[in-house]
């Protein structure tokens, strides 16, 4: 008995190539640019900024990577800076950021709160006593005044140090009695922050942290170790 064959039925299949989607993160949206500059609206946006300073060149010493030039724009929004006035403004000294004399007076007076300032001599030109004496005054009627001298220079084994304070000595002067009394008058405007000028003149720290302490379980094992005795 003959028995009817059955067809073979081949099917292809076809496969589309699935077309190509962007992500949101691939999508780049344009940083506005206004009457003073770039307007940071995102941390992408302050990060992409900061990679831009690093590769123009731009950045100042100590802010190499995009990761400082991004804090210090960080910090620089808390005072009240702009972006590019926070890199030239802002310093990194042993690990310590700091603004620079100029830029701090500059902030107190943009902040409204500033009711009177003066900078004068006082005491003898070339002596011990020859200083400089800073006072301000908050529209509060909070009150600072403070005198850094040529004496106080030297107990502070500042007078005669290579740098400004060879260069630049009266002025060096001025710089460390205004830091002092803007931060004391001033601080909730500076943050806390101390001058460059004075920071620059403290000694490097040094992690006294014994080698053995410093490597990994180090501690951990020193700690076991006592507990076990």
């Amino acid at each position: 008995m003959n028995t009817a064959e059955t067809p073979t039925v081949t099917s292809t299949a076809v496969v589309e190539t699935p077309k190509s989607v962007t992500t949101p993160a691939q999508i780049k949206t344009p940083i506005n640019f206004g009457a003073q500059g770039v307007k940071l609206a995102s941390l992408e946006d302050a990060f992409r900024f900061a990679n831009a300073i690093v590769a123009s060149g731009f950045a100042p010493r100590g802010m190499e990577k995009a990761e400082a030039v991004l804090v210090a724009i960080q910090l620089g929004a808390e005072l009240g800076l702009t972006p590019m006035a926070a890199l030239q403004n802002t310093a990194v000294i042993n690990g310590r950021p700091a603004i620079y004399g100029d830029a701090a007076l500059a902030l107190v007076r943009a902040s409204g709160l500033l009711e009177s300032f003066s900078e004068e001599e006082v005491g003898e030109a070339g002596k011990d006593s020859f200083g400089i004496r800073v006072t301000a005054t908050r529209r509060d009627g909070s009150k600072g005044c403070e005198t850094f001298t040529i004496g106080d220079a030297k107990a502070a084994k500042l007078w005669g140090k290579a740098g400004p304070w060879t260069d630049y000595p009266r002025r060096m002067l001025k710089f460390r009695a205004r830091g002092f009394v803007l931060r004391d008058v001033f601080g909730d405007v500076l943050k806390g922050l101390r001058t460059a000028e004075e920071v620059r003149d403290y000694p490097e720290e040094r992690n006294v942290t014994p080698l053995a302490e410093k490597v990994s379980g180090g501690l951990t094992a020193a700690l076991t170790q006592g507990g076990a005795t």
